[in-house]
């Protein structure tokens, strides 16, 4: 895939269909999203925690992505013919990844001395990697193999194939 249809990939669904939960989405438009939103939020998780005042940058880059991501993966699920239904069980996941990072964002350096504060700080990007961990587990089965698929190339139950 070429870098500039990459990029269109992602105005896509950042612009266009931010808050487009119908029709479908290709596996390319939903990878080259995915793709993206993880390596920004990694560089930004990195950042955060190298400079305190950037961690309400992070959440407020993740709250920001949230809908783009959601409505992009009920379209993917949607090209395979799956209901919305089958994200239910992601939604506990994601909450404990990121409320570790909010957490990382109420720490009070003046309160800790800095060993604890690391030892604090190593504890909730722990849990920030169990959540992401525990996510991409609950997509193995079976979500993650309906993402990976091909769209169906006739009609199905929610839109003709775009």
């Amino acid at each position: 895939m070429k870098l500039n249809d990459f990029f269109k990939q992602i105005r896509i669904v950042l612009f266009e269909k931010t808050f487009d939960f119908s029709g479908r989405a290709s596996r390319k438009e939903y990878w080259s999203f995915w793709l993206f939103t993880q390596l920004t939020s990694l560089i930004l998780l990195i950042m955060s925690l190298r400079a305190k005042p950037l961690v309400i940058f992070f959440i407020i880059y993740i709250l920001i992505l949230l809908i783009p991501s959601m409505a992009v993966t009920v379209r993917r699920l949607h090209d395979v013919n799956k209901s919305a239904l089958w994200l239910i069980g992601f939604g506990p996941f994601v909450l404990i990844a990121y409320m570790s990072i909010f957490l990382l964002s109420l720490i009070s350096p003046g309160n800790q001395t800095s060993v604890q504060m690391d030892i604090f700080q190593i504890f909730l990007i722990l849990t920030y990697v169990f959540g992401i961990v525990a996510t991409a587990l609950w997509y193995c089965f079976p979500i993650f193999m309906f993402l990976i698929q091909e769209g169906n190339q006739e009609e199905n139950r929610f839109d003709s194939n775009k």
